[in-house]
């Protein structure tokens, strides 16, 4: 486990109470100063004169690489520093493979579905991250150099750590382990990523399966049976698993247009939280009738958490619907706000005088009820 500033604050004169406590030997401050640079690897442990055997051996310990980061052009596999992905973030998502075997008679079959796969999450869009290929001719290599794709052979896997797919619990025990082993104990010999070849055709037992170890700790999984709709779940899952928990999921702050809106199209407002705006972008994408979405800029919070925040509020809110000309062409002025915004209702209508708000639901999917039973 990475040594914290207080980890290491513990062991230096401030730390212990001393008559050296401060000295400002070492070029900084105070002892904690000195502490935090040490935590984040911007001083040397020999700079504090007064540093003990015992902290010099946590600091050499701390530098030593958790997990080695192997990168096969635009894809990176491991390089993780958590157990835990509310400690810090996770890194680099699990890199989803396939094994084709380019000898076998409907290899041109196997390989045009793989390619041709593409699934949408959240406003991006991600195919299979690399293919793993038995018996690869220049010609094939040649060809998939040029379409850019992600592709390796044998060689590249002696550069991990497989872990032999058995049973389900001794495979994620083994995957525990080893990742503790490279996290907490820095152990050289199980920093390489790892990566499990899963070989069975059994799509349910393959949905269990590869979910779990993708979660507990595989950094790549290789499948010898590839399904679109397996693949478009995993990648929904790790999508969420590895999102940043500093960095929350968010879009541009502007209006969106849906359906060819004219004068008399609908208009809403939320969050500009990336999963508040898919929620109800889907739905407005299915209505008839064509709308437009103000998002606010309330730095990837949800709505009540942003109204609690004081990160949505009338003022914010007008700005943006006073800022986009393209509103101006509605001829109904109605925005239509969450229904948990309610309590914002009449600041809102102070604020945007020629419009008329009116409290929507607090649910997307009820957007299209909602509006089939819209007085306008």
């Amino acid at each position: 486990m990475s040594l914290g500033a207080m980890d290491i604050f513990k062991f230096l004169p401030a730390g212990k109470k001393t008559a050296d406590a401060n000295c400002k030997k070492c070029g900084c401050a105070t002892c904690m100063m000195f502490a935090i640079k040490a935590s984040k690897g911007q001083i040397e442990a020999e700079k504090c004169p007064h540093i003990t055997d015992e902290l010099k051996d946590k600091l050499d310990h701390n530098k030593k690489v958790q997990q080695l980061t192997l990168e096969l052009n635009n894809l990176k596999i491991g390089g993780e520093t958590v157990l835990y992905r509310h400690e810090k973030t996770f890194i680099n998502p699990t890199a989803l493979v396939v094994k084709l075997d380019c000898n076998d008679d409907d290899f041109e079959d196997k390989l045009n579905r793989v390619l041709s796969f593409e699934c949408e999450c959240i406003g991006e869009k991600y195919r299979v991250d690399a293919l793993y290929l038995r018996n690869l001719t220049q010609n094939i290599k040649d060809r998939l150099v040029k379409l850019g794709v992600n592709f390796f052979d044998d060689s590249f896997l002696k550069n991990l750590h497989e872990v032999e797919y058995t049973n389900l619990k001794d495979t994620v025990e083994n995957l525990v382990k080893i990742r503790k082993k490279a996290i907490i104990d820095r152990d050289e010999k199980f920093c390489a990523p790892t990566f499990v070849h899963l070989k069975t055709s059994d799509y349910a037992a393959l949905s269990v399966i590869s979910s779990t170890l993708l979660c507990k700790y595989a950094n790549m999984l290789i499948f010898d049976h590839f399904n679109e709709a397996l693949f478009t779940s995993l990648i929904t899952l790790r999508m969420n698993i590895f999102t940043d928990p500093q960095k929350p999921l968010q879009v541009e702050s502007k209006v969106y247009e849906f359906n060819n809106p004219d004068e008399n199209a609908l208009v809403f407002l939320t969050t500009n939280f990336a999963l508040s705006y898919f929620a109800v972008a889907n739905e407005l994408s299915s209505i008839p009738r064509g709308s437009y979405l103000v998002i606010t800029p309330s730095e990837g919070m949800s709505v009540l958490t942003a109204w609690s925040a004081q990160k949505i509020t009338a003022e914010i809110a007008s700005k943006v619907v006073n800022a986009n000309d393209i509103l101006g062409k509605v001829k109904n002025k109605n925005l239509i706000i969450p229904g948990l915004l309610s309590d914002l209702r009449e600041e809102l209508q102070e604020a945007l005088p020629e419009w008329k708000i009116i409290v929507g639901t607090t649910e997307a999917y009820k957007i299209p009820e909602f509006v089939k039973n819209l007085d306008y």
